[in-house]
């Protein structure tokens, strides 16, 4: 895990208690308070827009599957005020921990992952919120439970018809899960984060990333051509409708994915 900026014990004193450090990014730490996840912004360069876009973002969205904000603060670390999100502490890991472990699901636990994504997809679209960043890093698992996916930071995320603070073309996301309109620097829309869905689903069930090999370095270039050339196969015993599926959500065509709704009706579920 990456350093945090801060000592726990600065930390501690400024929140008034005992911390965890949980994760530490590109421009903030996340910290477990008490029975919350504290991220606080570190980095002087981050665009006040994308903190407001995440506010507005995650209090749009009521939904079981995306991590439920609970407000918002300011915190004090060497004299310097920092912005802070208050988010309910989910226990039991993310996927990114499970695939660094090899701890994959069984088909019915992947197939539960899958409906808990595209739940949560359908639920953020509902709102008019483009997530533009999911991967297995973001998505933590309730209680350790793969039928309980929860999507995280939405620092990304934009409503679906928001005027972007991205001067495109540029890439938005992270590469290994980056749709190929992404890639190729163009607007990521609702089905970039069916992609991202797909790809991940493919990689915890397949024991592998579909597209990409372990180690490789590749150009945005390199990884479109291998989209487009298409993904690893699935393991034998996948259920058909299953693999259907997920062929059409890491479609390059962004059509021919679909939407969440018509993906839940095509597993057969759609609460």
């Amino acid at each position: 895990m990456q350093a945090s900026r801060f000592p726990a014990s600065e930390v501690a004193a400024a929140l008034g208690g005992p911390v965890t450090l949980l994760g530490a990014g590109s421009f903030g730490d996340t910290w477990r308070y008490r029975d919350t996840a504290v991220k606080i912004i570190c980095a002087d360069s981050y665009p006040p827009q994308r903190l407001s876009r995440e506010v507005n973002g995650l209090s749009s969205v009521s939904s079981p599957y995306v991590v439920q904000l609970l407000g918002t603060q300011v915190v004090t670390l060497r004299g310097q005020q920092r912005p802070a999100l208050v988010f309910e502490y989910i226990a039991g890991g993310d996927v990114a921990e499970r695939i660094s472990a090899a701890q994959w699901p069984s088909p019915e636990e992947g197939v539960a992952l899958l409906h808990g994504l595209l739940t949560g997809v359908r639920d953020m679209h509902a709102a008019g919120v483009v997530h533009r960043d999911i991967k297995p890093a973001n998505i933590a698992l309730r209680d350790g439970d793969w039928s309980r996916p929860v999507l995280l930071d939405l620092g990304l995320a934009r409503g679906a018809d928001e005027a972007t603070i991205t001067v495109y073309p540029a890439p938005v996301g992270t590469a290994r899960y980056m749709a190929p309109e992404q890639l190729e620097g163009r607007r990521a829309r609702k089905a970039a984060d069916l992609f991202a869905v797909g790809v991940t689903v493919r990689e915890v069930l397949g024991g592998r990333h579909p597209f990409y090999d372990d180690g490789a370095s590749y150009t945005f270039a390199d990884m479109t051509a291998r989209i487009t050339k298409g993904p690893y196969p699935l393991p034998a015993g996948t259920p058909g409708p299953i693999a259907d599926l997920l062929d059409r959500l890491t479609a390059v065509p962004e059509h021919q994915r679909g939407s969440a709704s018509s993906s839940l009706r095509r597993l057969g579920l759609t609460a």
